[in-house]
């Protein structure tokens, strides 16, 4: 008998502790939960609108830059401050400039690109960099065949940052489009 009490008062008290437990979970009046699209958050609605193709494009932080006849700028990435397509037939060339903090490495880039079109790591002795205008500031240009596709990158270090400048499309497509890039690169005014 007296399991039979202890029992039921347990019982009593486990019916009684979960109903003051779920009458805590009712909704409170004036809270309610909004879920916002990912376009509209603070960090997508900061970026500028994508600017007209053709002339001089102004993009985030200052840059600007003259897109060549026949590229076509596109929304902007994470990390990319300018996109661009080059489109011919099924065949496309991806051009971005993005920046990163100072003092960036050339050969671990260079071969970062290298491993990216499926070529073994080079030594620093064998980079092969031409030098380059972008805007006013130096750079160094490099040019990397592989079997099917071609990358054409340009770092510039500057104090603050270094910027990347990069084509990386089908090697025909690349070859055609590699003094357009050159000229699209002495175009930017970097910041």
């Amino acid at each position: 008998m007296i399991v039979h009490r202890i029992t039921t008062i347990g019982t009593l008290v486990l019916i009684c502790s979960c109903s003051f437990i779920l009458s805590g979970c009712k909704e409170a009046e004036g809270i309610h939960q909004v879920r916002v699209p990912a376009e509209y958050s603070e960090r997508r609605a900061a970026k500028p609108a994508l600017p007209p193709a053709g002339g001089n494009q102004p993009v985030p932080d200052g840059l600007k830059y003259k897109t060549p006849e026949g590229w076509t700028v596109k929304p902007n990435s994470p990390f990319r401050l300018a996109s661009l397509d080059v489109i011919d037939g099924d065949r496309k060339c991806d051009v971005s400039v993005s920046s990163l903090g100072p003092d960036q490495p050339v050969l671990e880039n260079v071969n970062r690109w290298r491993g990216q079109i499926k070529l073994p790591a080079a030594a620093e002795s064998e980079l092969q960099l031409k030098p380059i205008k972008c805007g006013v500031a130096d750079g160094s240009l490099v040019e990397l065949v592989g079997e099917t596709e071609t990358i054409l990158a340009v770092m510039v270090s500057r104090p603050d940052k270094t910027w990347f400048v990069k084509l990386q499309g089908p090697n025909d497509l690349a070859q055609r489009e590699r003094d357009k890039f050159v000229a699209f690169t002495e175009s930017i005014e970097l910041p």
